[in-house]
C-alpha cells in the first residue's frame, strides 16, 4: 500500500473519503481536510513566506475542492491532491501579484495637515 499523499491507492481512498463527506459523513469530511491540509499550508508558505497567509490559502483551496468535488470525477485519472496543490500554488502566485501591486514602498509620502 502505498504512503499517505502518495500513489493510486490514497488517493482513491481519498476520493471515496470526499464521496462520503458530500453524503454528509463529518469523519469523512475530517480525513479529507486532514489529508489535503498540511500540503497546502507547506505549498503555500515556501511560496508566501507567511504560515496564516498560508493557512488562508489552504482554507480557500478546500472550499474550491467541496464547491467543485460534485462535478469531479473522483476516479479518473486526475487525482484530487494534485489539483487542489495546483489551486493553492495559484492562489499563492495571485496573492504575491497583489502585494507586488500594492507594494507600501511605492505609495506617495503622505502630506502634512
Amino acid at each position: 500500500m502505498a504512503p499517505e499523499g502518495g500513489g493510486r491507492e490514497s488517493g482513491d481512498a481519498l476520493a471515496r473519503a470526499l464521496v462520503r463527506a458530500r453524503a454528509g459523513d463529518a469523519a469523512a469530511a475530517a480525513h479529507v481536510v486532514r489529508t489535503l491540509a498540511p500540503r497546502l499550508v507547506r505549498a503555500a508558505a515556501r511560496i508566501l513566506g507567511d504560515t496564516a497567509e498560508a493557512e488562508d490559502v489552504a482554507q480557500e483551496t478546500l472550499t474550491r475542492v467541496w464547491t467543485k468535488a460534485p462535478g469531479w470525477d473522483l476516479f479518473g485519472p486526475a487525482r484530487i491532491e494534485t489539483w487542489a496543490h495546483k489551486v493553492a500554488i495559484n492562489l499563492s502566485v495571485d496573492r504575491l501579484r497583489r502585494r507586488a501591486r500594492f507594494d507600501v514602498t511605492d505609495a506617495p509620502p503622505e502630506q502634512e495637515d
